[in-house]
């Protein structure tokens, strides 16, 4: 341990003091902030290279760069002039504002949004080969004939990051999100809600009360509309393991009911 902590400790003192801060260095462009007219710059982020405005923070526009480097989206500051970043592509317009869609990238990968962001919040997911070509993977909304509760607009499948959901067309100025059911009424006395399908923010499904938060009702694993054939509970829920399979058991406390499903 000695042997690896003394040249350690001498190599990250000479990294402290001599080690550029490529966070802050910006390389000067011939492009113009659409937003401002102030000269855009080159920065550097926690995802690459990307341009800014020259006005920051006075004007926060920024844009992806579609470098073209050997095949590869790589660069390092101060590069040769053969891995100098190419214009950013024409990703068409944004069909619900009229804006100039970008390429952006996200804790997820890139993707595609809406110059106009946050105004305009549309975005689209892309696939990217490893030469750098683009191809829009997202489906587009399908209307159906069925209308919004709160703004009486149509209701429509969107395609998002967890797979197909249905919301109000009329996004963003309306944020209705049709929940799934599970068929099953809330649980809870006097309650008169009724159970559906939600995902954390991680992604993870669990299931709770279309009332909260005035109910907080919630469980991780899917309820069941069968009753408790050992305590009458309303209600069973349903675990699936790789090593168990499926199987029915109810969490009312004292009964210790479980059944395994064949599959």
């Amino acid at each position: 341990m000695k042997g690896f902590h003394k040249p350690f400790v001498k190599d990250l003192k000479a990294a402290t003091a001599n080690m550029e801060n490529i966070k802050k260095m910006e390389e000067p462009t011939d492009r113009t902030c659409e937003k401002c007219a102030k000269p855009m710059v080159i920065k550097w982020g926690r995802y690459g290279r990307f341009m800014a405005c020259s006005g920051y923070p006075d004007c926060k526009n920024t844009q992806e760069i579609a470098t073209v480097v050997n095949g590869s989206g790589g660069g390092k500051p101060g590069a040769s002039s053969s891995e100098s970043p190419a214009i950013p592509e024409d990703h068409g317009t944004c069909e619900k504002c009229g804006s100039a869609m970008v390429l952006r990238k996200g804790r997820f990968g890139p993707f595609i949004a809406c110059s106009a962001y946050p105004k305009c919040r549309n975005t689209k997911k892309i696939a990217m080969d490893k030469e750098g070509k683009i191809t829009i993977t997202k489906k587009p909304d399908r209307i159906l004939d069925e209308s919004c509760p709160q703004c009486r607009k149509p209701l429509a499948v969107k395609d998002g990051r967890f797979g197909e959901f249905t919301a109000c067309s009329n996004y963003p100025e309306c944020k209705y999100i049709k929940l799934k059911e599970v068929g099953l009424d809330c649980p809870r006395e006097g309650c008169g809600g009724r159970i559906v399908e939600r995902r954390s923010r991680r992604g993870r499904v669990f299931f709770g009360c279309n009332s909260y938060p005035k109910c907080d009702f919630v469980t991780w694993y899917r309820p069941v509309a069968e009753s408790c054939p050992s305590c009458g509970n309303p209600y069973v829920l349903e675990k699936i393991t790789k090593r168990d399979g499926t199987t029915l058991f109810c969490d009312h406390e004292g009964c210790g009911y479980k059944k395994a499903v064949n599959s």
